[in-house]
């Protein structure tokens, strides 16, 4: 299993060697990946791709803590949460942006992936949502508010372990 980890880390520090000036592009594989690093592998790959410290609560079950960059007008949002070992299958990555371009991109990828839309919703601050799943691997996608006010409307992958 240690192995297993390194190896992955490996691959992602690989994967992820555009310059740090650059507006992250981040991929399925990438996101299933970060689900599965430890707290500490994750801060250190996230880091080393420019992010920063952004915000972090932790109870007895579980620890998020969430990282952000800002380039050329674009805002990417990156949080880990992490569950004890009895809801472990609960870990997800969620990646939140305000490229919609970046955004479409990973929705055609879990498509052409083979995950088949699941079910459809809407989430308590009125956003709705559309969840793909393959086999017992799922992945959501949150779409904003008709309406999202100032700023840019922030679109969001949920992956699931």
């Amino acid at each position: 299993m240690k192995h297993a980890l390194l190896a992955l880390s490996a691959t992602l520090l690989m994967a992820a060697a555009p310059a740090l000036a650059q507006q992250p592009n981040f991929t399925l594989p990438q996101l299933k990946a970060f689900v599965v690093l430890s707290p500490d592998a994750f801060r250190q790959e996230i880091k080393r791709q420019g992010f920063s410290y952004a915000d972090k609560a932790v109870t007895d079950e579980v620890s998020m803590i969430e990282y952000e960059k800002f380039v050329d007008g674009q805002t990417t949002h990156l949080m880990k949460s992490t569950y004890v070992e009895s809801r472990g299958s609960e870990n997800s990555i969620q990646l939140s942006l305000t490229d919609k371009a970046a955004f479409d991109r990973l929705v055609k990828e879990v498509r052409d992936a083979g995950y088949a839309p699941a079910e459809k919703g809407r989430i308590p601050g009125g956003e709705t949502y559309q969840q793909f799943k393959r086999k017992d691997e799922a992945v959501r996608f949150v779409y904003p508010r008709k309406e999202s006010g100032m700023g840019l409307p922030s679109y969001t992958a949920v992956v699931w372990r």
